[in-house]
């Protein structure tokens, strides 16, 4: 009797195909996750917006190509032009009620743009994705 082990190659990218730098695996699915670029206080007016910057172990990037870094103990990457992105997060709930916020101000907007007078043509605004 003959046994044959099957063996398991890591999965690779082809030298030509697309690679992924700004992937984050092992992700918290309680909170939602921004890559966002360290310039012009944007990491100060997000941390205002209630996100934190992740500071886990969590593993960013592909295998074979660079994986982000810990610059101190944030989670960094350089994304170019001498830009460096700061990896934060928001917990789910909150994401969710600033998006709902959001969509109650577009609605508020479309409501203001449908016409009431005898005067006008009718205007309907409808969205793919409404609530």
């Amino acid at each position: 009797m003959v046994t044959t082990i099957k063996q398991v190659r890591p999965k690779r990218t082809p030298v030509g195909g697309a690679r992924d730098i700004l992937t984050v695996a092992n992700m918290d699915p309680n909170y939602v996750y921004r890559w966002v670029n360290d310039k012009d206080g944007r990491i100060t007016k997000f941390k205002e917006g209630g996100y934190e910057v992740v500071t886990s172990d969590t593993e960013v990037g592909q295998d074979a190509v660079d994986r982000g870094s810990k610059l101190g103990s944030a989670i960094t990457k350089s994304v170019g032009g001498m830009t460096t992105a700061v990896l934060m997060r928001i917990p789910r709930e909150w994401y969710d009620e600033d998006q709902t916020a959001k969509l109650d101000a577009i609605d508020a907007l479309e409501a203001t743009m449908q016409s009431t007078g005898a005067d006008y043509e009718t205007l309907s605004i409808s969205r793919r994705n409404k609530r």
